[in-house]
């Protein structure tokens, strides 16, 4: 009987889950505050989180039965992970979220360095190394995304103080570092494909690692389009 879950040690698996899943919530505070920010009561700040917070849940869990059931198990080109999860996701938030009146509220509310600050939940990428090294994901994919997701983590906190100082050449850093981190993630897509076609990416379409390409991908790149969106609207209102 074929086994669709990771073949890293178990410390690996109960040690990312939790992680993976407190990145979620880490995402949901700086919305939670935009909605305060926005007039909105406490109780409707909650629920806008608790909702995030239930909607990736169940995405997840759709992910993962797809995973455990080899559904995703399958070379194929583009990768069936991206298709069945990541693009729908995609979709999800680009074609929908992103157009609703709530999410211009909350984007028109929360502050550039919040939008900047999340990032550092991309730190997670750290386990596409520890991947390599029990011999789990071929050297080129995993040091592609785990070096990029680290470096766009660990300059979130500076480039979001430098924002918030508004110090000369702020913008720059700013646009360097949001373009810097869709590259990564575009790059890293372009990798997948090609290397998934050699079977090699098997990690990512078996429980619980199908949580990155369900997830990430997706996610990330919304995020980094939210902080362009922000700067316009910045730009904007400074021009008035």
């Amino acid at each position: 009987m074929a086994n669709y879950i990771s073949g890293a040690p178990l410390w690996v698996i109960l040690l990312f889950i939790p992680i993976f899943l407190y990145s979620i919530a880490f995402i949901t505070r700086p919305v939670k505050q935009a909605a305060l920010n926005a007039g909105m009561t406490l109780r409707q700040s909650g629920n806008i989180q608790y909702g995030i917070l239930g909607f990736y849940s169940i995405y997840l869990i759709y992910a993962s039965v797809l995973a455990l059931n080899g559904v995703l198990d399958v070379d194929s080109l583009p990768p069936r992970a991206m298709v069945w999860a990541g693009i729908p996701l995609m979709i999800i938030l680009f074609g929908f979220i992103g157009n609703t009146g709530l999410f211009k509220k909350l984007l028109q509310s929360i502050t550039l360095e919040s939008l900047i600050t999340v990032h550092i939940f991309r730190i997670v990428g750290v386990f596409f190394i520890v991947l390599y090294g029990y011999h789990l994901l071929p050297a080129k994919f995993a040091f592609f995304a785990g070096l990029g997701d680290i470096i766009t983590a660990i300059f979130a906190l500076p480039i979001a103080r430098i924002a918030s100082r508004q110090k000369p050449g702020w913008k720059i850093a700013v646009y360097a570092w949001n373009i810097f981190g869709i590259m990564d993630i575009i790059d890293l897509l372009v990798v997948a494909v090609v290397i998934g076609t050699n079977g090699n990416l098997r990690e990512m379409a078996i429980f619980p690692f199908v949580w990155f390409p369900a997830f990430a991908p997706a996610t990330i790149l919304f995020l980094h389009v939210a902080v362009f969106r922000k700067l316009r609207t910045l730009t904007s209102v400074k021009s008035v």
